[in-house]
């Protein structure tokens, strides 16, 4: 089949967003690489650098899931990093590992996801299948993203009308090579004032973008610009993403 001259385009920008990515390597991708299984990617409270290294295994080619990612084939992969928050930075959510059991809300400031998007053509008719990667979910992993939302969001029960409008769940979804490209972490949001850890740091050395300039004055972590779910700077920071409800989100991915 022919490629159009928007499939080469796409195909040469993806091919070069990954040439930059495996570019000077660190540390945090040749473990994600390394890892003989996905659950040991994750480091408890590290979600936003847990989904990078799944991201990055996965659209690096360590999964067969996207070795047609580049449009061809009869299997075409997207992926897209979601971070769940809301403008209190509360926002409960079941069937979470940190918590007892799974009908525990667990109260996270914010939470990080990767959604898989597959086109399958079959017989000639396409069909879409939308899962989410969330290894700090008890739910089955991958799980579909309606399951996902509906056990995460729609069984939570809280007594108080106008605190459960406040702590609805916003979604900042991102395009995954993006959010690679793109994301920083200094990991000081894990530091108390002594200078000693909420929660054991991965070992791993800190993900940092190209775009992060060297400035001891300045924090190289732009991770709270991803949390932050009070303004939509798609215009103007594209690499952020877009910001959407419950309903924008289950409409983007039907």
């Amino acid at each position: 089949k022919m490629l159009s001259e928007s499939e080469v385009k796409r195909r040469d920008r993806s091919n070069k967003q990954l040439s930059f990515l495996t570019r000077g390597l660190n540390s945090a991708g040749k473990t994600a690489i390394s890892c003989q299984t996905e659950s040991q990617l994750r480091v408890k409270c590290y979600c936003e650098e847990n989904v990078w290294r799944l991201a990055f295994r996965r659209i690096c080619g360590l999964h067969d899931s996207v070795k047609n990612r580049d449009g061809g084939g009869k299997e075409n992969v997207a992926y897209h990093v979601v971070f769940i928050s809301n403008t209190e930075r509360c926002c409960p959510m079941l069937y979470q590992k940190a918590s007892e059991y799974p009908l525990q809300p667990c109260y996270w400031d914010y939470h990080v996801i990767l959604i898989e998007s597959t086109n399958i053509v079959v017989k000639g008719k396409s069909h879409r299948k939308i899962c989410v990667l969330d290894m700090d979910s008890c739910l089955e992993y991958p799980t579909s993203l309606q399951v996902y939302l509906n056990r995460s969001f729609g069984e939570l029960a809280l007594c108080d009308g106008e605190k459960e409008q406040k702590l609805k769940p916003l979604f900042r979804v991102i395009p995954a090579n993006s959010y690679l490209q793109h994301f920083s972490s200094d990991r000081t949001h894990m530091k108390k004032r002594d200078g000693t850890w909420l929660a054991p740091p991965p070992t791993y050395e800190c993900i940092t973008s190209s775009s992060s300039q060297i400035n001891s004055q300045i924090s190289l972590s732009n991770l709270d610009e991803f949390i932050n779910m009070t303004e939509n700077k798609s215009n103007e920071r594209p690499f952020l993403g877009e910001v959407v409800n419950m309903e924008q989100l289950q409409s983007e991915f039907s």
